[in-house]
């Protein structure tokens, strides 16, 4: 099933906004077994659109229109695409009512071309937008079918996995079930994953196997389609088993949770409080812990001791000990971790020492991080990191790996290339 995705609206190709419904689409629909020929962004023109859509119906058989659905006089998709298709346009009855009962209720004045949100192909088959007014659709005919989306992302994608992605499966799909699992990776590039997951990778086999990439970490997404659900469990078993065998060590965990709420379910399922010491990050790391959701429950404090005296006088690290060693440095970064603990009565803590960047630091080049990590009643220990010359990157680098290190220690998992603070 081949598919072209058309973004009408000025504003992309002005900069003054990003196509991020591009990138959404092109993976829900890749899931589903469409194949994306292309994807197209053009101003909000009649002449253009017209040509373009013609040119897309030459190559695919499903057309996504995103954009130009509003109330604007810019808003040209549905009036073009009824000219084009020689197909009225009728009024959405219910779409019109939350219209005009949102106005109502709010101290907005309603513009008069409001109403042409509500408006649809006949014998389309309406999308209702739950976070916004515009109406979508979803129009077939003998050799064609038309699928149009808003623009806003917090309104397309809520219509698409509510609305959309059931009606697709439905109507296009040759399998009336379709599942997906999410594996989530980190320590590894996306060459890396790509090369260890080798013939794995497929958009055309049934289980779908894709890599995205998000934020530092990877995400490995399994889609399979059958006749029931057990036999697509069945399938992405398989398949998860065979991504397992090949980068089981760098998988963190499975579903949309990232790195930072995985280990806070740990923190929280154990009933652990976690507390760090930051050089390089400068607050990063405990900024995403207090990010979370219950944060209360998990952290009480922590602290930055970006400069050395403040490591020595804040923090209460030894003045022998950044002298002789220095701050990047295992010694270093088992003092801070150990001084946290103890400051903040913590059950876990992380300290975080090193060279962001673009500088070296005491002979080490940028990317050379040590994370320390102190548990109560257990053995202080510190690992040594290269990340790169990219100062923030080499940041995220570092808060993540310091997430990772806590959710090993929590699952009892063995941590590779560890220094252990002598006795």
């Amino acid at each position: 099933m081949k598919a072209i995705i058309i973004a009408v609206s000025s504003a992309l190709l002005e900069g003054a906004a990003t196509n991020t419904n591009a990138a959404f689409l092109a993976r829900e629909l890749t899931a589903l077994g469409f194949e994306i020929t292309e994807s197209v962004m053009i101003h909000d023109d009649e002449a253009k659109l017209l040509q373009v859509v013609k040119e897309a119906q030459a190559q695919a058989e499903r057309i996504v229109l995103v954009g130009g659905l509003g109330p604007d006089d810019d808003a040209i998709v549905k009036a073009t695409i009824a000219k084009h298709l020689d197909q009225d346009l009728v009024l959405d009855e219910e779409t019109q009512n939350r219209i005009m009962t949102y106005h109502k209720n709010s101290s907005l004045i309603m513009p008069k071309n409001n109403q042409l949100q509500a408006l649809t192909l006949l014998d389309s088959i309406p999308l209702v937008n739950v976070t916004g007014l515009a109406l979508g659709m979803f129009y077939q005919t003998d050799t064609h079918n038309y699928l149009l989306l808003p623009g806003p992302a917090d309104e397309l994608e809520p219509m698409f996995t509510e609305n959309t992605r059931p009606l697709l499966i439905e109507k296009l799909t040759d399998k009336p079930c379709i599942s997906s699992r999410i594996i989530r990776l980190y320590g590894l590039t996306m060459a890396q994953a790509h090369q260890d997951l080798g013939e794995l990778i497929t958009t055309v086999d049934n289980p779908i196997i894709q890599l995205y990439p998000s934020d530092v970490e990877i995400e490995v997404q399994l889609t399979a389609r059958a006749d029931s659900q057990e036999a697509c469990h069945q399938l992405i078993a398989k398949a998860e088993k065979q991504v397992e065998d090949q980068v089981g060590d760098y998988i963190i965990g499975y579903g949309t949770d990232n790195l930072p709420n995985i280990v806070r379910q740990l923190l929280k399922e154990n009933e652990l409080k976690l507390t760090a010491a930051e050089s390089l990050t400068g607050g990063a790391f405990l900024s995403e812990v207090s990010s979370l959701f219950e944060a209360g429950l998990i952290l009480d404090g922590g602290i930055v001791t970006y400069s050395e005296a403040t490591k020595h006088v804040a923090l209460g690290v030894t003045k022998k000990t950044i002298e002789t060693y220095g701050v990047v440095s295992a010694e270093c970064a088992f003092e801070m971790a150990e001084k946290a603990l103890k400051l903040f009565n913590a059950d876990i803590a992380v300290s975080l020492s090193g060279v962001a960047g673009p500088s070296s630091l005491e002979g080490e080049i940028p990317g050379t991080v040590w994370l320390g990590v102190a548990v109560k009643n257990q053995e202080t220990f510190a690992r040594k990191y290269h990340f790169g010359y990219k100062r923030n990157l080499n940041r995220r680098h570092s808060v993540w790996s310091a997430f990772d290190l806590v959710r090993k220690i929590i699952q009892k998992e063995e941590i590779e290339g560890c220094v252990y603070k002598s006795k």
